[in-house]
């Protein structure tokens, strides 16, 4: 019997290894029998610095294993600059990037989580600080200590705590080959003492350059060949190779809570050492090795033959097999059901310290799997290993594992120095699909109704502008290869189980198809970290009003349903009908004319009301609005100049005194000129000006139709409107006397939102705004709509939200920024088509979240539970000091090295006598020398074109030591005193060159 109350659960993996990138690439590569050495041709060893007469030699064993694009590293997710880039070990680069990639498997925010989340890892003794030391430029602009601190492998475990903003326990774990697995059995510990909630744990080495090969030794541990054959009877030696792996664990029930995939279970650990009872320091023990196995079976609970499967250390050596497999034989027993034994070091050679972790992910997914891949390199079994007879064999072939049962796997890792590792691992059953763990939401109501299929919006982020392509790409594939994939979770997991990043997309769609069409297309809403001051909300104004409108998205949406109810109740107290009936789209709006003014205007501001307000409930916060005609009530009434109750009735007696009033006629035009006359004489008066290429005349039916005749005379393109009045003439002058006096009993106040006046195309100031005379002239005055456009166009708004049904204003947008010459603002409608309601005002959440990721968007991506997503897509630039393996370089070796940058230049020349420069030009043309060296300097540090950024030096990846050298540096060029302090206040390259300047001019006795 076996509890769970001391269990851990696996519950994320990642790996970087040779010919496999991740976990996926790695688990093909093991069962198909590959192997990832590969040879290395003359010229790769010439250029990784080996002489001709090291390689030449016939013991020269030119095979590795590689890992590709060691050099890149995404220096800007992690806040470095170029220069520190640059000499970061390359081991921690890719811990760092892993460790990301690792807790979004996971589907943890490490900004957002309250757990506490611990890191125990090791890494290989930086090989890549030779190089750097080698480079006097870096050693001088950075200092020797930030070079060394930045490949010391003490700082391993903190700099991923640091970085990744973990706050758990952080411990670097350094016992050789067993470093991974020693680092697992630590994070089970602490994990179990509830000194963290999640731990990340892992190991890496690469040795730097990796073409380089080895020099065979008889009687050494090193194949003459660079083949491993574990188990075989051609055993001849090993071969180190790169890797690195990491595991995310947690406790076995925090994981079932959670609602996490489980890929193992870990229901044992345990670590020893062999102390003095063996030949020597590097030889293996016995009685060590076979003292942890027991150690860790019975800690498990689990008998000997319960064990299916054990990932050995395996080393391929002629001394190491043979006495692992008899610790295995001894600690277990001969006798009982059959149990394979398998190593991976066929495949990729021995992986160092990061042996034993990437050993424990295969035996993990060997369970999640169901499936024992092959080992590879075995000919023929080594009779020293004495395995006839027992139930212990190799797995020369791969084999299905019994889906029926519980199966149980031991993992082994032995270091140089005797510290032994076992874990043992056990299958879990994971819940049935649909059963929800305590922490898990539940979909709100509505998942469907008369608007069509329920939307999902997806919010993803990054740290730059090409990443976050890359995260569009990445997720359209991933979709595109899961059709049938909830759309629900995914928008889920990426709202919840994502860090949010400056850079930032959003996108609605109803189906894994029409997200995939829109993430390729990259037709999605973008925004960054100071784009939540660029969004208006535009109010539809009258004729924009349909039957139904707002139905299907209510079905869908609670947060609107209960504004549209509350605005409906203030506009039904004040109206001889019922809005929920027009609002009714089977009923069509019944025996009511919506065409009506009367009718028209208190339905659509009661449901411009709800749509807006429902934003802004959410999160959605314009810094400006604006509307057309009628949308400027609605919007002015949002902003707080009205409160609902006396909106309501104002709109209500402003649609019934307008419905009163003289018949008349409106057409649309695109050319203003051929009716000057018409208007000159008070015929016709210019109703909006909705563009530079759309304007409205109105006036009587006489005088339209004269206009009609006119625009036919000369064939300017024009369009009668289908309303019964003649809106914004002086056709309105007797609705808009009696507005005046009803408006004089109103209370007005302030605009808390800044809104645009359609009548001036200028802001409101209060005073129009608490004037019943602006008002009142509203019925008269025309509309500029172009120019509230340009008003905010040159504020810097390039993101509108329609607040109405259709998309008329959005297009009217769309068409004054294209006239101006501006690019096309970003533009959503919160009811477009009538069948796709709730998807049109899940993209205007989706736009307002592009623009602050505090928009809520929670009831368009809730689903049961988290899923599997593709893991951050890196910006990545090549960061590369080229190494050194301490031989003079050959004539036909020529390794690349990056150029040394550009000291920087000596101070300016003393003025005689120290003297201030008498004229102006010369002091300006010394204050630019004074900046251009500065800029240099800043450079020679940071790298990449920190002169022209006008930020501080912290802003541009600079950290405190690398002030202390830079400092000094500006000290020694200029032979000046200055201060930290003024350093700190004014860090900048400008900054900082005016404060020299300053002391050179001003203090001329320091230069």
């Amino acid at each position: 019997m076996h509890s769970d109350d001391d269990a851990v659960a696996i519950v994320a993996m990642e790996c970087r290894l040779p010919q496999a990138a991740d976990v996926d690439e790695f688990w093909q590569l093991l069962v198909d029998g590959h192997t990832a050495v590969t040879d290395l041709t003359d010229g790769q060893v010439a250029a990784a610095g080996v002489p001709a007469a090291q390689r030449s030699r016939p013991d020269y064993v030119k095979r590795a294993g590689v890992l590709d694009g060691v050099a890149e590293f995404d220096s800007g997710y992690f806040g470095y600059s170029q220069r520190e880039a640059d000499i970061l070990d390359v081991q921690q680069r890719l811990m760092l990037e892993k460790s990301v990639a690792l807790l979004e498997r996971a589907n943890i925010d490490p900004q957002r989580t309250d757990q506490r989340i611990g890191v125990f890892a090791g890494s290989g003794m930086s090989t890549y600080v030779f190089g750097a030391l080698r480079r006097p430029d870096l050693v001088e602009s950075l200092g020797e200590m930030l070079v060394r601190h930045g490949n010391d492998k003490d700082f391993l475990a903190t700099r991923i705590s640091y970085k990744l903003n973990l706050r758990g326990p952080s411990l670097n774990v350094q016992t050789a080959c067993s470093t991974g697995l020693v680092a697992v059995h630590s994070a089970v510990q602490s994990l179990l003492l509830n000194e963290c909630d999640a731990a990340v744990a892992g190991a890496v080495y690469i040795r730097v350059p990796q073409e380089s090969g080895y020099q065979y030794q008889v009687g050494g541990v090193l194949s003459p060949d660079g083949v491993c054959r574990p188990f075989d009877a051609g055993a001849n030696g090993t071969l180190f190779t790169n890797g690195l792996g990491l595991v995310l664990l947690k406790r076995l029930d925090d994981a079932i809570a959670d609602g996490d995939r489980v890929y193992a279970v870990i229901a044992g650990s345990a670590v020893n050492n062999d102390g003095a009872q063996k030949v020597s320091f590097t030889a293996p023990s016995v009685s060590g090795q076979v003292a942890v196995l027991r150690e860790a079976l019975e800690i498990s609970g689990a008998e000997p033959g319960d064990l299916d499967y054990l990932e050995a250390h395996g080393t391929g050596t002629a001394l190491g097999d043979p006495i692992e497999i008899e610790a295995i034989k001894q600690a277990f027993g001969t006798e009982g059901s059959p149990c394979g034994i398998g190593s991976l070091k066929g495949n990729f050679g021995h992986l160092n310290i990061a042996a034993g972790i990437v050993g424990l992910i295969k035996a993990a997914l060997v369970l999640d799997r169901g499936y024992v891949p092959p080992t590879v390199n075995v000919r023929e079994i080594n009779p020293a290993l004495e395995l006839e007879g027992s139930r212990y064999y190799v797995t020369t072939e791969g084999r299905e594992l019994d889906p029926g049962r519980t199966h149980w796997v031991g993992v082994s890792a032995f270091g140089m120095g005797g510290t032994n590792g076992h874990v043992v691992l056990r299958s879990h059953e994971p819940q049935p699909a649909g059963t929800a763990g305590p922490s898990e939401a539940t979909a709100p109501s509505g998942t469907a109704d008369a608007g069509g299929a329920r939307p999902s919006i997806l919010t993803f982020s990054a740290r730059s502008e090409t990443a976050l392509r890359g995260q569009g790409a990445a997720l359209a594939a991933h979709l595109a290869a899961d059709p049938d994939a909830s759309l629900a979770e995914y928008a889920h997991t990426l709202r919840e189980g994502r860090t949010r990043h400056p850079y930032r997309a959003a996108l609605a769609a109803v189906n894994p198809a029409e997200a995939v069409a829109r993430l390729k297309a990259e037709r999605y809403h973008t925004g960054a970290a100071a784009d939540a001051d660029n969004l208006a909300f535009v109010f539809a104004g009258q004729g924009t009003q349909r039957p139904g409108m707002g139905a299907g998205l209510a079905a869908h949406d609670e947060g609107f349903a209960r504004r549209l109810a509350e605005a409906s109740a203030a506009v039904d107290a004040r109206t001889g009908f019922r809005l929920s009936d027009l609002l009714d789209a089977g009923k069509q709006g019944g025996s009511t004319d919506i065409t009506d003014t009367a009718v028209a205007q208190p339905l659509l501001f009661a449901v411009e009301y709800a749509l807006a307000t429902a934003l802004l409930d959410a999160g959605v916060t314009p810094r400006y609005l604006f509307g057309h005609s009628l949308g400027e009530i609605v919007a002015a009434t949002v902003a707080g100049v009205f409160d609902l109750p006396a909106a309501a009735e104002l709109v209500a007696t402003r649609a019934r005194l307008m419905s009163r009033c003289t018949p008349g006629a409106m057409l649309a035009v695109t050319d203003l000129d051929p009716f000057a006359e018409l208007v000159g004489d008070g015929t016709l008066v210019v109703a909006a000006t909705n563009s530079p290429r759309q304007l409205v005349l109105s006036g009587s039916h006489a005088g339209i139709e004269k206009a009609i005749a006119r625009a036919g005379e000369v064939g300017v393109q024009h369009q009668q409107l289908a309303t019964s009045h003649a809106f914004h003439s002086p056709l309105m002058q007797d609705a808009a006397d009696e507005f005046l006096a009803f408006l004089k009993t109103c209370e007005f106040r302030a605009p808390r939102i800044p809104v645009v006046s359609n009548i001036t195309g200028r802001l409101l100031t209060e005073y129009e705004a608490r004037n019943p005379h602006y008002w009142a002239e509203h019925l008269v005055r025309g509309v500029d709509f172009a120019g509230s456009v340009d008003t905010l166009r040159e504020l810097g708004v390039d993101r509108f939200v329609e607040i109405g049904a259709g998309r008329s204003m959005s297009n009217l947008v769309r068409t004054n920024f294209a006239a101006a010459g501006a690019a096309a603002p970003a533009l959503a409608q919160t009811l477009g088509e009538p069948e796709h309601e709730a998807e049109s005002f899940a993209d205007a959440l989706a736009l307002g979240w592009a623009a602050d990721p505090e928009v809520s968007v929670e009831e368009y991506s809730t689903a049961g539970r988290m899923t599997a997503l593709p893991t951050y897509a890196f910006d990545r630039l090549v960061h590369w000091v080229e190494p050194s393996l301490g031989f003079a370089v050959d004539a036909d070796a020529a390794p690349a090295t990056p150029a040394a940058p550009t000291p920087a230049p000596s101070g300016p020349a003393q003025q005689p006598g120290g003297a201030a420069p008498a004229a102006a030009d010369e002091e300006n043309g010394a204050a630019e020398e004074i900046r251009q060296i500065v800029g240099q300097i800043f450079e020679s540090f940071l790298g990449g074109s920190a002169a022209s950024a006008d930020l501080g030096f912290f802003d541009l990846g600079g950290n405190s030591l690398m002030a202390i050298q830079l400092i000094n540096k500006l000290r020694e060029t200029f032979q000046l005193d200055l201060s930290v302090r003024d350093f700190y206040e004014n860090s900048s390259v400008s900054g900082t060159a005016d404060v020299i300047t300053a002391l050179l001019l001003e203090e001329p006795a320091h230069v």
